[in-house]
C-alpha cells in the first residue's frame, strides 16, 4: 500500500541537487547500484523519486525506460517509468512503506527488460548500417526500439530491398564485432559522425556509438558489447509514405543463459569444453571426415563462443583458435594440391564443395514503384483505387465524355481502332457504344465509375494508354492515374487543394502547384497543371543569378485538370445541378521522372530492357 511520507519544504527537483549521475551511459550491464536519495513527492496516483546517480534508463531516443525496484531501509519503491526533467531522472514509482531523502538505497533494474530493449537498440543500429550500404543517400530521422520497431529515414526504399537490407545486417551479427561507445563534445561529434540529429538532447551527455571498424554514429541508449549479442535479424517490411520511408525489424528470442549484468557475455562453456570443440573439428579435417566447407562453417561457429567463455581463459583459447587454424590451413592445402593431381587424370573430377554463382537479384520496375507510391499518396485523403478496360468502347473513350463522332477533339488523341467481329454493343437503350479502341486516356473509367450510382466518388484510376505517338518524349504505350471526385458543392478550390497535397507528398514539402487556362473537352474550366521547379525553387533563376536550365521561368508542366463537364455528368447518370466534380490525368512516366532528377532525355529508354539503366532505380 502506498503511504504517505512526511517532506521537507517543498522546492524544486533542481534545488535539491545539480544533475543526476547517468550510470547506464558508460555501463549498460550493470543491474544494481547504491544511491541515495535526493528527493522523493507524490503526483497523482505515482511517487517520483530523484537519485544521486541511477542505472535506469529513462524513455527516449526510441527505446522504452527501464523497469525494476528502488529498496531502503523502510520502504521499497517499484519503478514504473522513467523520464528525464532537465538534468535530472525521474522514477515513477508505486511504493510500498517509506522512502525519504538522503536515504541509502538500492536501485534493481529488471534485467530480462533491460537486455530485451538492449538487443533490440544494437539491432536498429545494425539494421542503419545496412540501409547505409543499400541506400547511402538516405537521412535517418528517428528508430523507435520496441514492439514494432523501425528505423525511419526521409525519402523512399523499393520494397524489394528487403532481402538484402537483412541480408547484411546478419552478416554483421555474425561477425560478432565489438560495439563501443564513449563521450564526446559537440565538436568532436560533429566531426567524427557522418549525420547528427537536428535536435540532440540537452541535459544528457553527448555520446558516439562505433560498431566494429564503421563510421560513429550518435547515440544515447544502452548497448550491448557485440553485434552477436542482439541474435538473428529479420526485417518485416518496408513502409513508404508520404516523403519518409520506415524498415520494420525484430531479433530472435534471447537465448538461454542471457549476458548478467556485472559479467561477460554468458559463461556456458569452460576453456577446456571450447578447445576440445576445436580439436574435434581440427582432427576430423585432416581424416576427411568433413568437408573442407563443412571444416571453415564449424571453425567460424566456434569461434563465436569464445565470449563464452570466463574473461580470463579467454586468451589460451584464442592462441588455440590460431594453431587450429593454421593446422586446419595445411590439411586444406594438401588436399588441394592432391586433388589437383587427381583432375589431371580425370577431367570429369569436380569439387562439390565449391560455391555456387549466386543468380542475380532483380527490382520491381521504375513505373512499378510510381504507381506504388502514387497510390498510397491518394489513399492517405481517402481517394479509392480502381480499374477500368484498358481495351474500351467508343462511347467511353470519346462520347460520354462529351466529343460526339464528329468532333475534331478526337483527332488529338491519335488512336489505335479495333476490329471487333461481334455485333456492336450498347451503352443505354438506343444508344451505340462504336468501335473499340485501344484507350487513349484513362479518363474512359470517368462516367463507367458514376455509372456504378454510388455517390460521393473519390477515385484514381491507373492504366496503360495507348496512342499513335513515338518520339523522345511519347511512347505507344504509357500509364497514366486518372483522379475524379464528384460530390455536392465542389469547387476549384478542392481541386486546388489535392493538387498541391500530391504535389508536396510526391515531390515535396516546399513545391507549389499553379493552373493556367487551356482546353479539354470533357472538362469546364480546364487547366493544364504546372509545379513549381525543384532546381530553382519556382524563381527561374539559379543561387548566382543564372538562369535555370530545367524550367526557365520557374515551372514545370505536369498534366491537365478541370470541374467535369456538365454534359458528362448527365452521361454517368448524375444530375449537374444538384452534384458537382473535378477530374485530372497524368503520365505515370513523365511525373516520376520529374521527381527523380534523372534529366532523362529520352523516355524510351525506360521500356528498352537496358539493364545498365533500369539498375540505377
Amino acid at each position: 500500500m502506498d503511504q504517505q511520507i512526511e517532506m521537507v519544504e517543498m522546492k524544486p527537483y533542481n534545488e535539491y541537487i545539480a544533475m543526476t549521475e547517468l550510470i547506464y551511459l558508460t555501463d549498460s550491464y550493470q543491474k544494481e547500484l547504491t544511491t541515495t536519495v535526493v528527493s522523493i513527492e507524490k503526483h497523482g496516483n505515482l511517487w517520483e523519486v530523484v537519485l544521486t546517480a541511477t542505472i535506469f534508463y529513462p524513455e527516449g531516443g526510441g527505446q522504452p525506460s527501464d523497469r525494476g525496484t528502488i529498496t531502503g531501509k523502510n520502504g521499497k519503491a517499484h519503478v514504473k517509468h522513467v523520464r528525464m526533467k532537465g538534468d535530472l531522472v525521474i522514477h515513477e514509482c508505486t511504493l510500498e512503506g517509506k522512502l525519504s531523502p538522503d536515504d541509502e538505497v538500492r536501485g534493481t533494474i529488471d534485467w530480462q527488460v533491460r537486455y530485451t530493449n538492449m538487443r533490440l537498440h544494437s539491432a536498429g543500429h545494425i539494421v542503419h548500417e545496412a540501409v547505409r550500404l543499400v541506400a547511402p543517400n538516405l537521412t535517418p530521422t528517428k528508430g523507435y526500439h520496441h514492439d514494432d520497431a523501425y528505423i525511419e529515414y526521409i525519402g523512399s526504399l523499393p520494397i524489394d530491398t528487403q532481402y538484402r537490407i537483412e541480408k547484411e545486417s546478419n552478416a554483421l551479427v555474425e561477425q560478432n564485432v565489438p560495439l563501443t561507445t564513449e563521450l564526446v563534445s559537440m565538436e568532436e561529434l560533429q566531426k567524427r559522425t557522418p549525420w547528427a540529429p537536428e535536435h540532440l538532447p540537452k541535459h544528457k551527455p553527448l555520446r558516439i556509438l562505433t560498431i566494429g571498424t564503421l563510421l560513429p554514429i550518435p547515440d544515447g541508449g544502452t548497448q550491448v558489447r557485440t553485434t552477436g549479442e542482439t541474435g538473428e535479424i529479420h526485417i518485416t517490411k518496408i513502409e513508404n509514405a508520404d516523403d519518409h520511408v520506415r524498415v520494420y525489424y525484430t531479433i530472435e528470442q534471447a537465448a538461454q543463459g542471457a549476458p548478467a549484468a556485472d559479467t561477460s557475455p554468458a559463461q556456458t562453456l569452460t576453456a577446456a569444453q571450447l578447445t576440445g570443440m576445436l580439436l574435434d573439428v581440427q582432427n576430423d579435417t585432416i581424416s576427411h571426415a568433413i568437408t573442407p566447407l563443412e571444416s571453415k562453417n564449424a571453425l567460424a561457429e566456434l569461434t563465436k563462443k569464445i565470449r563464452l567463455v570466463p574473461p580470463q581463459d579467454r586468451q589460451a583459447v584464442g592462441i588455440v583458435v590460431t594453431e587450429v587454424k593454421q593446422s586446419i590451413e595445411s590439411a586444406l592445402s594438401a588436399s588441394s594440391s592432391d586433388l589437383d593431381a587427381r583432375r589431371s587424370t580425370n577431367d570429369s573430377w569436380f569439387d562439390v564443395t565449391m560455391p555456387g554463382i549466386r543468380p542475380p537479384e532483380g527490382h520491381l520496375h521504375i513505373v512499378t514503384q510510381a504507381i506504388t507510391e502514387i497510390s498510397k499518396i491518394f489513399a492517405t485523403i481517402g481517394f479509392t483505387r480502381v480499374r477500368h478496360p484498358e481495351v474500351d468502347w467508343d462511347y467511353y473513350a470519346f462520347e460520354a465524355l462529351n466529343m460526339p463522332a464528329s468532333h475534331p477533339a478526337r483527332d488529338e488523341w491519335e488512336t489505335f481502332f479495333i476490329e471487333y467481329p461481334g455485333k456492336p454493343a450498347r451503352a443505354t437503350p438506343g444508344v451505340a457504344r462504336g468501335k473499340m479502341v485501344l484507350t487513349p486516356h484513362t479518363s474512359n473509367g470517368q462516367v463507367r465509375e458514376m455509372e456504378k450510382g454510388k455517390l460521393p466518388i473519390r477515385m484514381i484510376n491507373i492504366a496503360k494508354c495507348y496512342r499513335r505517338q513515338i518520339d523522345v518524349s511519347h511512347t505507344p504505350m504509357f500509364h497514366q492515374f486518372e483522379g475524379l471526385y464528384v460530390d455536392t458543392d465542389v469547387s476549384i478550390a478542392h481541386l486546388k487543394g489535392v493538387l498541391d497535397y500530391f504535389a508536396q507528398q510526391f515531390f515535396g514539402p516546399e513545391r507549389k502547384t499553379r493552373l493556367r487556362p487551356f482546353h479539354f473537352q470533357f472538362t469546364e474550366p480546364s487547366f493544364e497543371v504546372d509545379i513549381s521547379c525543384g532546381i530553382c525553387n519556382g524563381t527561374g533563376k539559379l543561387a548566382n543569378g543564372d538562369p535555370c536550365r530545367l524550367c526557365k521561368a520557374g515551372w514545370l508542366e505536369l498534366g491537365g485538370a478541370g470541374m467535369v463537364h456538365p454534359n458528362v455528368l448527365r452521361y454517368g447518370g448524375v444530375n449537374p445541378d444538384t452534384h458537382s466534380g473535378f477530374a485530372f490525368g497524368w503520365g505515370v512516366e513523365r511525373t516520376y521522372m520529374m521527381k527523380s532528377g534523372t534529366q532523362l532525355d529520352d523516355i524510351r529508354l525506360l521500356y528498352s530492357n537496358d539493364v545498365r539503366f533500369l539498375e540505377q532505380f
